[in-house]
């Protein structure tokens, strides 16, 4: 073969070394940041990630300001409640709803109702329940309080409540990195679990929606209680049947 013929290729080589380097370069610095980002390829999810942080300490609420279903104002995580009238938690298991949905947050609020009265037999002032809105605009304080009767919350034990501002709910959910999508039937898809989050606002434990009982004995961490939780069905709202024969709470 002549020189003629094996000077384009190797030109067209030359050229493409330049174009090469920078892929490199770009490959190497994605892949550092992925395995950044994933602590070494062993995370892969958001959710793992999440809780990757929460092991190591890192996932920490931020002050927010909220109101609750008497509409008034509190803040939680990091403040002491107005006028100090009111013992600070200990530590808060906090779950995320909007009051129009009828599927997840309607089981939560249930789930949440059994942590209530766990906490009602102990006495216990340490643990506080604290729902929040993930839907502002539309939780108001009359929805807040339909969802606090619905499901019976003792406002000294457990707080429904929304921020107050679109801007406060933002830094709350961005710091915890929960994230609510709208559905486009008017709800949200959103992976709020339970949360238990001590007074200062760092986060101790992230639980799935059925995992209440794990929850609560985290939040009770160094006391544990001798009474036993409380058991599937205890405490359920009666139904119209059971109210006819006189088979509904005695209290």
């Amino acid at each position: 073969m002549s020189d003629s013929a094996s000077r384009p290729a190797t030109t067209t080589t030359t050229s493409l070394m330049p174009t090469l380097a920078v892929c490199a370069v770009v490959l190497g610095v994605a892949a550092g940041a992925i395995g950044h980002l994933t602590r070494g390829f062993e995370l892969w999810t958001f959710e793992d990630l999440r809780r990757d942080q929460v092991s190591r300490g890192e996932l920490r609420a931020v002050p927010t300001s909220l109101v609750n279903a008497d509409g008034a104002s509190m803040k939680a995580f990091g403040t002491a409640p107005r006028g100090g009238s009111t013992p600070r938690p200990a530590v808060y298991v906090v779950d995320f709803i909007y009051t129009n949905c009828v599927s997840v947050c309607q089981t939560l609020g249930a789930e949440f109702y059994r942590v209530q009265e766990a906490l009602r037999r102990e006495g216990r002032g340490d643990v506080r329940l604290l729902s929040v809105s993930i839907d502002p605009v539309r939780d108001t304080v009359p929805a807040l309080r339909a969802y606090a009767a619905l499901h019976r919350a003792d406002g000294q034990r457990w707080t429904i409540s929304a921020p107050t501002q679109i801007e406060a709910l933002q830094k709350l959910t961005g710091a915890l990195g929960v994230i609510a999508i709208p559905d486009g039937l008017g709800g949200y898809v959103h992976n709020g679990a339970i949360h238990v989050i001590d007074s200062s606002g760092v986060v101790l434990g992230i639980h799935e929606y059925d995992e209440w009982e794990t929850a609560l004995r985290q939040a009770r961490g160094r006391w544990p209680s001798p009474l036993p939780l409380p058991q599937a069905g205890e405490g359920e709202r009666p139904s119209e049947a059971q109210v006819a024969r006189g088979g509904g709470d005695s209290q």
